[in-house]
C-alpha cells in the first residue's frame, strides 16, 4: 500500500472539542497536548471525522493541482464520475458534463456503467457460491476496515473489483494516453486507487467538493456551458447504485428480511457490529451488501446540504435518461475479454493489550476508583471509560479529556486561584514597600555621600593649612637654635618671636580641633553608611525572596488558568 496522508487536522483552526474521536469508528486519531492527529495506518477513510468537524479543520487531501498541471502540459484526461453526482449538482446531466469538458476533460464516462458490470459479476458469483458469507466490496472503507483492523474476515470479501476500477480499466483499455481521474463523494476511493493490488488504473482522484472548488476557481457556470453526453454506453438500472441497496436492485439478488439470508447494511458502527457478530459465529448469512455510508449519496464528498430522500430521489430521476454517445454493442466483445477479479492484503494494525490492573491504574488517575465510577458520558470521544483508558496507555488519548475528572476539579481550583491571587496582591505590596523605602534610603545615602565629600575637601584643607604651620614654626625654631659666634652662644627669642610662636601655636591648636572635629563626623557618616549598607543587603535579600516566590505564584495562576481554559473549551462543546 502507498502511505497516503488522506485527512490530516489543521491545527490553528482546531478547537480541540473530539468531535472527530467520537466520530471516528476505529478510534485511529491521536491526541497529543490536546490536538488531534490522524494514524495513517488505521484509517479507513471513511471521512466520519471530516464531517464531524463543524469548523473545517480537518483538511482531506487534494489531486486537484497535479490534475490541471496535466491538462496545461497538454494531457489527455478521462473523467470517471460516480452516479451519485446528482445528488451533487442541481442541473441537469448533460449540464454537468458540459460543464467537465469546460473544465479542459478529453472524455468523460459515468461510473454507473461500471457498476451495470459489477452487478452482472456479483450475480455470477452469487449463483456459484456455496453457502458462505459473502461481504460486498464496492466500498473500500468497507475494505480498508477488513484488512486494517479485521484481517480474519479477509476470506469473506468478495473478489470482484468495485465499480470504478471495472470503468477505469475499460477506460485505459480504450484510451491508453489518457490519465484516469475519478470523480466521487468517497474519500476512501483515493486508497483504492493507490493501493498495490488496484494499481496502474485510476491516476487521481477528487471529492465532489473539490471538483466545486475547481469550477470556482476557473469561475465555470454550470448553468452556461454547452450541454455534453457521456462517453459511455447507457448504464440503465445500475445508476441507482449509490443508492441504499443499489447493488441488490442492480443485480438482482434480493434482500430476505424475514431470513435475514441477504441484508443491506450501512453505517460505520453496525458494519462493525455486524463483522464482529459473523467473527463470534453468531450470525451467518449468505450475502451482505455492506456500506460505510448510508449510501454514497451521503458520502462525506458531497456538497449537498440536503436529506437523504432528497438526494436519492435526484439519482433515481437520471435512471432513464438517455444522454449517452456509445451503444452497449460497442463494448461487449470488450467486457467479455477482460478480468474483473482483484486481491485483498491483510495489513493489520496492531495494538498493545493492557490487563485489567494497568486499566485501572490509568482510571484511577482520573479519580475512577470502582464500577461505578465509569459514567461513560463520552465527552472524550470513547464510548467508555475504560476505552478510553486503554487508549491513554496506548498513547492514543490523554488523561485531561475526561471532561468530569476535569469538571471535579473545578472547586479546588477556584479555591486555588483565589488563594494564589490573594497572595499574588501581598507580594505585589511587599515589592512595592521594599522599592520605596529602598529609594528613601538611596536618597539618604547621597545627601551623606554629599556631606562626605564637603568634610573631606574641608579636612584635606586644614590639613593643607596645618603642614604650612608646622613648616613656619619648624623654620623659626632652626633659626633661633643656630649660634650666634664662634662661642657658640645662640640668639634668645625677644617678646615679637614669642608673639609669634604663641599665635602659631594658638592657630595649630585651632586646626587641629577643627580637623578632629571633622574626622568624628566622617566617623559618623561611614558608620550610617555602613547601618544603611547593611540595611540595603538585607532589603535585597529579602526583594529577591518575594520575587522568586512571585515568579512562582505567577507561574502556577497561569497553570491553573490554562486549565480553566482548557475546561471551559471541552466543557462549551457538551453543554
Amino acid at each position: 500500500m502507498v502511505s497516503l496522508a488522506l485527512i490530516y487536522t489543521d491545527h490553528n483552526s482546531c478547537r480541540k472539542c473530539y468531535a472527530c474521536v467520537r466520530a471516528c469508528p476505529v478510534k485511529t486519531i491521536s491526541i497529543k497536548k490536546g490536538l488531534p492527529e490522524i494514524v495513517e495506518e488505521g484509517c479507513i477513510g471513511c471521512g466520519r471525522c471530516v464531517l464531524a468537524c463543524s469548523i473545517g479543520a480537518k483538511m482531506v487531501h487534494d489531486d486537484s493541482s497535479v490534475i490541471q498541471q496535466w491538462i496545461s502540459e497538454g494531457q489527455k484526461l478521462a473523467a470517471i464520475v460516480a452516479p451519485s453526482y446528482p445528488a451533487a449538482y442541481d442541473v441537469p446531466p448533460e449540464k454537468f458534463v458540459g460543464a467537465l469538458y469546460e473544465l479542459g476533460f478529453a472524455n468523460i464516462q459515468e461510473v454507473a456503467y461500471g457498476a451495470e458490470i459489477c452487478a452482472q459479476e456479483y450475480t455470477k458469483f452469487f449463483n456459484q457460491q456455496k453457502p458462505k458469507t459473502i461481504l460486498s466490496t464496492p466500498c473500500p472503507a468497507v475494505v480498508q476496515l477488513v484488512e486494517k483492523h479485521m484481517p480474519s474476515m479477509i476470506e469473506y470479501l468478495a473478489p470482484i473489483d468495485s465499480p470504478m476500477l471495472i470503468q477505469a480499466k475499460l477506460v485505459r483499455a480504450r484510451y491508453p494516453d489518457h490519465k484516469i481521474v475519478f470523480i466521487g463523494p468517497c474519500l476512501s476511493k483515493k486508497y483504492e486507487a493507490s493501493d498495490t493490488n488496484n494499481q496502474g488504473y485510476v491516476d487521481a482522484v477528487i471529492t465532489f467538493r473539490q471538483l466545486n472548488q475547481w469550477f470556482e476557481l476557473k469561475h465555470v457556470s454550470l448553468e452556461d456551458v454547452r450541454e455534453g453526453q457521456w462517453d459511455n454506453p447507457q448504464p440503465q438500472l445500475s445508476r441507482t447504485f449509490p443508492i441504499s441497496g443499489g447493488l441488490l436492485k442492480s443485480s438482482g439478488i434480493v434482500e430476505d428480511v424475514a431470513s435475514m439470508e441477504i441484508v443491506v447494511v450501512e453505517g460505520a458502527r453496525r458494519c462493525i457490529e455486524v463483522l464482529k457478530a459473523i467473527e463470534r459465529e453468531e450470525f451467518a448469512p449468505r450475502f451482505i451488501d455492506m456500506l460505510m455510508c448510508e449510501g454514497c449519496v451521503m458520502g462525506p464528498g458531497m456538497v449537498s446540504d440536503k436529506s437523504y430522500v432528497v438526494r436519492a430521489h435526484k439519482v433515481a430521476t437520471t435512471v432513464r435518461r438517455h444522454n449517452n454517445r456509445l451503444d452497449a454493442q460497442a463494448l461487449s466483445k470488450l467486457v467479455q475479454e477482460m478480468d474483473f477479479h482483484r486481491k485483498f492484503t491483510a495489513q493489520p494494525v496492531v495494538k498493545k493489550q493492557y490487563n485489567d490492573e494497568e486499566v485501572w491504574q490509568m482510571l484511577k488517575e482520573t479519580g475512577k476508583h470502582t464500577p461505578r465510577d465509569l459514567i461513560n458520558c463520552s465527552a472524550c470521544g470513547y464510548d467508555t471509560c475504560w476505552e478510553k483508558a486503554v487508549a491513554c496507555l496506548q498513547g492514543l488519548a490523554e488523561k485531561e479529556m475526561c471532561l468530569p475528572f476535569l469538571l471535579s476539579q473545578v472547586p479546588a481550583l477556584t479555591n486555588s486561584l483565589m488563594d494564589m491571587s490573594n497572595k499574588l496582591m501581598l507580594s505585589m505590596e511587599s515589592i512595592n514597600f521594599s522599592t520605596l523605602t529602598l529609594k528613601g534610603t538611596t536618597s539618604r545615602m547621597n545627601l551623606k555621600n554629599q556631606q562626605l565629600e564637603t568634610l573631606l575637601e574641608e579636612t584635606n584643607r586644614i590639613a593643607k593649612n596645618t603642614l604650612q604651620l608646622s613648616d613656619t614654626v619648624l623654620a623659626m625654631l632652626a633659626r633661633y637654635e643656630q649660634p650666634l659666634n664662634s662661642s657658640g652662644t645662640s640668639l634668645r627669642l625677644n617678646s615679637s618671636g614669642v608673639s609669634e610662636i604663641k599665635e602659631i601655636a594658638s592657630q595649630s591648636k585651632q586646626q587641629a580641633e577643627k580637623t578632629t572635629k571633622a574626622f568624628e563626623e566622617i566617623t559618623g557618616i561611614l558608620n550610617c553608611l555602613r547601618e544603611d549598607s547593611v540595611s540595603i543587603l538585607e532589603q535585597e535579600k529579602a526583594i529577591k525572596v518575594v520575587t522568586h516566590s512571585l515568579e512562582q505564584i505567577v507561574s502556577t495562576y497561569e497553570q491553573l488558568l490554562n486549565i480553566g481554559v482548557a475546561m471551559a473549551n471541552i466543557g462549551r462543546n457538551y453543554v
